[in-house]
């Protein structure tokens, strides 16, 4: 083991260096952060014979199994929850899912979080994900979109939400944006146009040290894991079902995951309801903790007002090359300093640039180092938000620390759990449907078909 601390801390070096001093795109950041911890997953796997599983670390322990044995004795509270979870996900159609052991209180229950979530929880966490942390950029209503205007897409939303929970929502939702993706896709190959690179993604990739917070996103990231694993262990064992071991998963250095080792025979041959609560556990305990960080994270905001800094919303970006003025920043990116200089005070002092002057503007997207023209002028069009902007930044670093991990923890929470109900094969919501739906043909075509669109959402970041 005398080799392990100096391999590990090569590792963090090499990671560092990637992460925060090589100046490249972020997909070759993330290419060469993957090409590091397969190299490091390798090393450690052969040298010290880890256990592993697709080529991942798995770092395994009993301990956690007495927490969960614990936490099992509470059977019918958590047995409500997963009801309660199953009327949040599938709506009405829960009671068919569920079958006898749905009741009216758990189905009402359900409605009353699932609209909780949707209302409240829901958009706060994709806007943090949005702005603060820099990932896609503004668009159009989807209510607006989908239904034509305002009042008939929320109308329809409301609907699906009934009838289907968050599922038949979220699945609506990559279905629609996918065809949006598939026409583009079929004028760019077939027409000759460039429709796709005018098309925003409709999915992204959330990595660390890549597009969020590094330390931040590993606590989020954990917090969620231990959730999700946690609850799905818990229903586990109130199944009778044996749990083998429970641990973190790595890949190389970096903790991904969390996971718990059900004995799959016998669960398998448990009966159809209890399976399904088990799991349904999961993507149930992620959606409850993103309302609980949700009121955390209002309640922090709500009393440290007198911390936080002012941010520029960009209105309009001129990127004339004839007048020097280069390097797009998108209708909607938040500014947070210019030259060093907190938004606040630049607003306050008017402050001048020369021609053709470098300007280093922070971002929510990062850092961006802009020329300006003839005039002195940044070719920017910018609005103050003053300090109750939900998404203003705190000038005291330990203030921030904590927002963005409380604003982390809703939002990956909320994506984790909505996501892993989808039917779509390693997912949660896969093995939902395959045993409850009989006809395996239905849930083949179901499956593959959720896939293929899901994959359609990522698709255009190819092309930009």
């Amino acid at each position: 083991m005398m080799f392990l601390l100096p391999i590990i801390a090569i590792a963090l070096i090499i990671f560092y260096l990637i992460v925060f001093q090589l100046d490249v795109p972020g997909l070759w950041k993330f290419a060469l952060v993957v090409a590091e911890m397969v190299a490091v997953n390798r090393i450690l796997i052969s040298r010290y014979k880890l256990p592993s599983e697709l080529g991942l670390i798995l770092v395994k322990s009993r301990k956690g199994i007495e927490m969960i044995d614990r936490l099992a004795r509470s059977e019918k509270a958590f047995n409500f929850m997963a009801d309660v979870g199953a009327a949040m996900s599938y709506g009405l159609l829960s009671v068919k899912l569920m079958r006898k052991n749905i009741s009216a209180k758990s189905m009402a229950c359900g409605l009353i979080a699932l609209v909780a979530l949707a209302v409240f929880a829901a958009p706060v966490a994709v806007t943090f994900l949005l702005y603060v942390i820099g990932i896609g950029g503004t668009s159009s209503s989807a209510a607006q979109s989908v239904g034509g205007s305002a009042d008939m897409g929320l109308l329809l939303i409301g609907g699906i939400l009934l009838f289907g929970g968050l599922f038949l929502l979220i699945l609506f939702g990559i279905v629609y944006y996918g065809i949006v993706i598939f026409k583009a896709l079929t004028m760019s190959l077939f027409f000759g146009t460039d429709a796709i690179t005018k098309v925003s993604a409709g999915g992204d990739m959330l990595l660390p040290g890549i597009n969020l917070p590094f330390f931040e996103g590993i606590i989020a990231l954990a917090i969620v894991m231990a959730v999700h694993e946690g609850a799905h262990a818990v229903l586990t064992r109130i199944a009778k079902v044996p749990l083998l071991s429970s641990g973190i998963v790595l890949f190389g250095i970096i903790p991904i995951g969390a996971f718990v080792e059900p004995d799959e025979k016998k669960l398998e041959r448990v009966e159809r309801t209890r399976q399904t609560r088990v799991l349904v556990a999961g993507p149930t305990a992620n959606m409850f903790a993103s309302l609980a960080f949700f009121v955390l994270f209002m309640g922090f905001f709500a009393t440290t007002g007198d911390f936080r800094e002012g941010v520029f919303l960009v209105h309009y970006n001129d990127t004339n090359a004839s007048a020097n003025i280069t390097h797009p920043l998108p209708e909607g990116t938040l500014v947070y300093e210019i030259d060093g200089v907190p938004a606040d005070t630049v607003y306050s002092s008017a402050l001048e640039r020369e021609p053709n002057q470098s300007v280093r503007i922070l971002t929510n997207k990062g850092e961006v180092v802009r020329t300006t023209d003839a005039d002195g002028k940044l070719g920017l069009e910018m609005y103050l938000l003053g300090k109750d902007f939900l998404f203003s930044r705190y000038g005291n670093p330990a203030l921030q620390f904590i927002y963005v991990i409380l604003g982390l923890s809703m939002a990956l929470n909320f994506v984790v759990g909505t996501v892993n109900i989808l039917p779509i094969p390693l997912f949660d919501g896969y093995r939902i449907i395959d045993v409850n739906v009989k006809n395996k043909m239905i849930v083949k075509a179901v499956s593959y078909g959720a896939l293929f669109f899901f994959i359609l959402n990522f698709l255009p970041r190819l092309f930009q």
